[in-house]
């Protein structure tokens, strides 16, 4: 009796412990939070993301050379007001896959080699591009296209991180490779059960307009088409017809049902004459793009195909390229990153969106930020690098609204020379009002420049500052008001007969050059061992070259101690060094060449 009472006690003891060990990895599983690998992880959806290079969001449906794309929307949600936030490849592709407007990440969108600074900035700053996080979370990644920007082999983009890149950027007649090597990727992705994340990139219509033979025979329209249009809409039925393919693969592979399918372009192409003459660049951009921000350049198609879904939607309401990173994550189950600025479309689909989205782009030369459809762009050289293109100089910065409810085509858009004159131009009440808000909302949403401080403790009724850069104009920021200001752009000289300390702040404009000052008291100059500098107070005297570092103070004001005569510092980071770009080597400008980048 005692033996079998020893037993059962024994086996009630193993129960349990098998129980509660049991609940206890139950547990533990459960909070690991959504970014860890789910257990099953076919039933995560494949993405196949499509971007069909410089296609308008007017082209789809309208001149019958898109009957792949038409039969696919009938099945999908149709975003009709989709923007890209970026108005060429690079940045524009760089939102896509960091969720992220183009000047938060450290790439230029200003020219076409990205130095070894910034390449090096882009893999120490974003951990986690779409590619890469996918990735991480049991996704098998491939990019299949043409799209030089998306490999650091040629100086002309940054590596995010796919498994396996096939970029076909080097090759002519690239359209038919594409789609033959996604067929294979197609094959090797059915012969395993990870989820997949396809991103495939045709380059046409991408310029120049080279459609093979019969093609431009499928345009249907009664509007008067010149050449480069006809062409135009031949390469995007070709594109259409190898995307027919790409679609019934899928199907043959039986990958089509659990595939978030997604189809857009990552900008438009300027095609009205009114804007031939960009009047931000002065650049001649008709059947281009990359050159301002008015709706041909930025609206594009948006098509989305759900898993399992055949129900046809359309939507009206203005979404952006910036929410296509979040609305991957949210429909493969994962959690969107703090740092995402865009929302995902998951809430519009469903028709839960409560606030209507608004815009804000850049590209060169120029920022933009609209409601509805209502815009206000500015000629702007906040971006601004040194090199070929900008030897330094900073001129007028205008601005264009227009509403286009009222103007389609943006063509007769109201300037405004700057925004103190706007009090003068006896607009409404309403529209004034709206403009500077507009102009607020693009103020609020660039980031900061690097605010730099002087405090000075005078001696004596004589002080004078001179404040010098080499490129790029000076902002006072503030300054005591008995003070005498002289501004003339790369120089400023102030001058006081103050005896108590006095605070000045300005901005280098745009960030492309460090300030040398000095400072007098009475006719004498303050020697660099006098003045003192960054967070711990360092001695200007101790550093000769590469001193970036030393001014820095973060976010908080240093301790300044009476004793001190003069004392400098910066907030808001180190400034970016454009100094040595690099020219770009043969390879690089022989597929520029060949995408009609340049001439």
């Amino acid at each position: 009796m005692k033996l079998e009472s020893v037993s059962i006690k024994l086996k009630t003891f193993f129960f349990l412990f098998c129980f509660l060990s049991f609940s206890f990895c139950k547990k533990t599983g459960s909070d690991a939070g959504p970014e860890s690998v789910l257990p099953d992880t076919t039933k995560r959806p494949n993405v196949l993301w499509i971007v069909i290079d410089s296609l308008r969001g007017d082209i789809i449906g309208r001149y019958g050379v898109t009957p792949n794309l038409d039969l696919f929307s009938g099945n999908a949600v149709t975003f009709k007001y989709h923007l890209v936030n970026a108005a060429w490849t690079r940045p524009s592709t760089l939102v896509f896959f960091t969720g992220k407007y183009a000047s938060a990440n450290p790439v230029n969108f200003w020219d076409y080699p990205t130095t070894k600074s910034e390449v090096e900035a882009f893999y120490r700053t974003e951990k986690h591009p779409l590619p890469k996080l996918l990735k991480e979370n049991v996704f098998g990644t491939y990019m299949v296209g043409n799209n030089p920007f998306l490999t650091d082999k040629f100086g002309l983009g940054v590596d995010v991180g796919f498994d396996q890149l096939y970029d076909f950027s080097n090759y002519n007649e690239d359209t038919k490779k594409i789609t033959k090597k996604t067929f294979e990727v197609l094959e090797e992705i059915s012969k395993d059960k990870k989820p997949f994340f396809l991103f495939l990139n045709y380059n046409d219509p991408h310029k120049p307009y080279t459609p093979p033979p019969g093609f431009t025979d499928r345009i249907h329209t009664d509007e008067v088409l010149d050449e480069k249009k006809r062409d135009y809409l031949g390469e995007v039925a070709f594109v259409d017809e190898e995307l027919g393919k790409v679609f019934l693969e899928l199907k043959n592979k039986n990958l089509w049902e659990n595939t978030l399918v997604l189809i857009t372009a990552d900008h438009g192409e300027v095609m009205n004459a009114a804007h031939a003459i960009s009047p931000f660049t002065g650049t001649n951009t008709y059947y281009g793009h990359g050159q301002d921000l008015f709706l041909e350049n930025i609206h594009v198609p948006l098509l989305l195909k759900l898993p399992g879904e055949t129900k046809g939607q359309s939507i009206s309401a203005m979404t952006r390229s910036i929410d296509l990173y979040p609305t991957i994550l949210d429909y493969a189950g994962l959690t969107v990153p703090k740092f995402v600025q865009g929302k995902s479309l998951r809430s519009l689909i469903e028709n839960r969106e409560s606030t209507k989205r608004t815009y804000y782009g850049e590209t060169r030369f120029t920022q933009g930020y609209g409601e509805g459809h209502e815009f206000l762009l500015q000629r702007s050289y906040r971006f601004h690098e040194l090199g070929k293109f900008w030897q330094g100089s900073v001129g007028s910065e205008f601005y264009l609204y227009s509403d286009a409810t009222k103007d389609p085509n943006q063509e007769s858009p109201l300037r405004i020379s700057n925004i103190a004159a706007i009090r003068d131009m006896k607009l409404k009440p309403d529209l004034e009002k709206k403009i500077l808000r507009f102009w607020k909302q693009i103020r609020s949403m660039e980031p900061k420049l690097p605010l730099y401080h002087l405090s000075i403790q005078p001696e004596s009724k004589d002080t004078e500052v001179q404040i010098r850069i080499p490129n790029g104009t000076i902002r006072m920021a503030s300054y005591p008001n008995d003070v005498l200001l002289e501004e003339k752009g790369k120089f400023v000289q102030i001058q006081t007969k103050r005896t108590k300390p006095f605070e000045i702040s300005f901005e280098v404009y745009p960030d492309v050059s460090f300030p040398e000052f000095t400072v007098w008291f009475s006719k004498k100059q303050i020697p660099k061992s006098e003045i003192f500098t960054g967070y711990f107070g360092v001695s200007l005297a101790s550093c000769q070259s590469n001193c970036d570092l030393l001014y820095e103070s973060g976010t908080k004001k240093p301790v300044i101690t009476p004793q001190t005569k003069v004392y400098f510092w910066k907030e808001g980071g180190q400034k970016k060094s454009y100094s040595s770009k690099q020219e770009l080597g043969t390879d690089a400008l022989e597929i520029l060449k060949k995408q009609g980048y340049v001439q």
